[in-house]
């Protein structure tokens, strides 16, 4: 029993969460953000099945759901990384395109 209730609760909580990350500025403009974070998304899945399939903490089913769990939480942070370095970088192009050039009091064609 818990093993189907922390997998109803993995499912609901990464829902959402994922509509939460598409609503991020840079979540159409980054294909490896998407790409990241959507790894991660199952990543998390096998670390709560090992999590919760382990019989004690010291167990090897623990060791490894730890382990799927720090991979999970790399991706996301590989993804996020992503999806802010190309917002910034939309943003600097805004800002050079946006910024009006001294003027001369001459005009030159």
């Amino acid at each position: 029993m818990l093993s189907t209730t922390a997998a109803i609760a993995v499912i609901v909580v990464l829902g959402a969460w994922h509509l939460h990350n598409r609503r991020h500025a840079g979540w159409q403009a980054s294909a490896d953000g998407r790409f990241y974070i959507l790894c991660g998304y199952p990543l998390v899945a096998v670390a709560a099945y090992w999590l919760t399939t382990a019989p004690t903490a010291t167990a090897w089913e623990w060791a490894m759901g730890n382990a799927w769990a720090l991979a999970a939480v790399m991706s996301f942070v590989a993804g996020f990384t992503a999806l802010n370095g190309v917002t910034a970088e939309h943003a600097r192009a805004a800002v050079q395109m946006e910024t009006i050039e001294p003027a001369t009091g001459s005009i030159r064609f």
